[in-house]
């Protein structure tokens, strides 16, 4: 059974997620509810849950001041969040789960499966960082991601990234420094969230960095990257992939 937490400082919010947590997801159980910061800071300290609903937009202390009081978090979160695209993305950038509001039963469903499925939370401190920082930057200017991989996450620095292959539902991310990492992520949610003025899906396999062109070779229809390694140019992606090559930087 899953001890689960709901902060939010909206009554007829928390007894929504209540009432579906309830009807849809029955291994989870509802210790308690919090209103405030300071009331979840006591919950979680007697409670224990392994999972907290958190509200990041709160009276007086918002859910990220709440997280900077605990030393460790030992708890996993799935934050609840009206927030624009552009917050998401940091979200999704620090591999942190969360729900719109109002909340669609399905996802939720899918977040408790992402929550069961997990191995390990100890690296959800660093990622927290990892989002607080991103909330203060431009999702352009994000400078690193959490990648989800068999052994956990990963934290990587955006500009290291030489390319991503695809691999069925997963994606090798090869790194400049000649590391590769398993992601248990499709290459198009790399392509979704990756910025597209830096990184060019040059085929269906293969999403580039464009800092990291060494050359390109119309003969072969390839670029070569700076670590010598030639990835294909699909033909049918030929004339975007030259007219963003020629314009690039300016």
């Amino acid at each position: 059974m899953i001890k689960a937490l709901i902060v939010d400082d909206e009554l007829k919010a928390r007894n929504s997620l209540r009432k579906l947590l309830a009807k849809y997801c029955p291994d989870v159980m509802v210790v308690g509810t919090a209103e405030n910061a300071i009331e979840a800071f006591e919950k979680i300290q007697s409670l224990q849950p392994n999972l907290v609903f958190l509200d990041i937009e709160m009276p007086k202390e918002n859910g990220f001041k709440l997280l900077e009081k605990f030393k460790e978090v030992n708890f996993d979160i799935i934050f609840t969040t009206a927030y624009s695209n552009y917050a998401l993305k940091a979200f999704r950038y620090a591999a942190l789960d969360y729900l719109t509001k109002p909340i669609d039963f399905r996802l939720l469903i899918e977040a408790i499966g992402r929550f069961k499925n997990k191995q390990e939370i100890a690296s959800s401190q660093n990622r927290l960082h990892l989002l607080l920082d991103n909330l203060n930057n431009n999702p352009n200017s994000f400078e690193k991601i959490a990648l989800p991989s068999v052994d956990g996450y990963q934290l990587v620095q955006v500009r290291n990234i030489l390319y991503c292959q695809a691999n069925i539902n997963y994606t090798v991310v090869h790194l400049l420094e000649g590391k590769e990492i398993t992601a248990s992520k499709p290459l198009k949610e790399f392509e979704d969230l990756l910025p597209k003025e830096t990184f060019f899906r040059t085929h269906k396999s293969f999403l580039i960095n464009l800092n990291l062109i060494d050359s390109y070779c119309r003969e072969e229809d390839c670029v070569v990257l700076t670590n010598n390694v030639s990835i294909p140019i699909s033909s049918r992606l030929k004339n975007s992939f030259l007219n963003t090559i020629k314009n690039y930087g300016k």
